[in-house]
């Protein structure tokens, strides 16, 4: 008895299911990443949190005996204080956002679903930056309008949101937080490990700059340590930054390449490192 064999026909797949994929369909997908998770709502809350508590103790305990850089007070930046401890919680929510795929394994389910897998980083670097800017510009504009009129209250000098440099500082202290945010997210791609991109980015930002300054000979101090991403980010968020940093522009850009190098490692090694 012979057996006669049936073959079905390949099914063509409709051309619309097969371009459905899209960059807003993805960033869709990572922002549902994002929200359903409490810990990033509650790791951005806490951001926020922290530079507006740091920033009114600062300004509700300023003395007449408090000068700002060469003894000129500047009352923007007294409020603004707490956005170097806020940096380490937006970083790590930037660490996170992609740490976190790797160690439950769900970065293999990405990116089977984005074969490309560069609009995966490139859609994590959107919603990031869309979520940690807006929040922390907040942030700023609530504890500089309080603190000032803490400032104000105890009889010490108040800046207003119209003095020349305010806008800027404001943005660029917001600016500087999204930019930690995103350098965290490349390190976390980068390494796959959450511990050890925390760990890289805490060096990078917070201990670098201090430990440079005890070892470096004074010939060499201050032509290399403004080059770090903390004093880079001053030399263009502080009102009255400190003589020994670049200019605004030179140290937009560098604070820029910090960021953005390491994106284009990490967009790289995606492509080309298994999961």
């Amino acid at each position: 008895m012979s057996t006669t064999t049936i073959e079905t026909p390949a099914v063509p797949v409709p051309h619309e299911v097969a371009t459905r994929l899209t960059f807003a369909g993805v960033l869709r997908s990572e922002w549902v990443k994002l929200r359903s998770l409490r810990s990033s709502a509650l790791t951005l809350a806490s951001a926020a949190v922290i530079m507006i508590a740091i920033g009114l103790i600062f300004a509700a305990t300023f003395g007449s005996d408090s000068d700002g850089v060469n003894g000129v007070t500047d009352p923007t930046g007294i409020t603004l204080s707490g956005g170097m401890f806020a940096q380490l919680v937006v970083g790590v929510l930037g660490v996170l956002n992609i740490s976190s795929e790797y160690s439950t394994g769900m970065i293999r389910s990405t990116v089977t679903g984005v074969p490309s897998r560069v609009p995966v980083l490139a859609g994590k670097v959107v919603v990031v930056a869309g979520t940690v800017f807006p929040a922390m510009l907040a942030a700023a504009l609530v504890v500089f309008f309080s603190g000032q009129s803490f400032m104000k209250g105890n009889g010490h000098p108040a800046a207003a949101i119209g003095d020349t440099g305010v806008p800027g500082a404001l943005l660029g202290s917001a600016v500087t937080m999204t930019g930690v945010a995103l350098l965290g997210l490349a390190l976390g791609a980068l390494m796959r490990n959450t511990a050890g991109a925390i760990s890289a980015l805490v060096g990078l930002v917070f201990i670098v700059p201090g430990l440079g300054s005890l070892v470096l000979p004074a010939s060499w101090r201050d032509d290399v340590l403004k080059f770090l991403p903390s004093n880079a980010s001053d030399a263009f968020a502080a009102i009255t930054p400190a003589p020994n940093l670049l200019g605004a522009g030179a140290g937009a850009a560098v604070f820029a390449a910090w960021v953005v190098v390491p994106l284009l490692a990490a967009a790289l090694l995606l492509r080309r490192r298994d999961v």
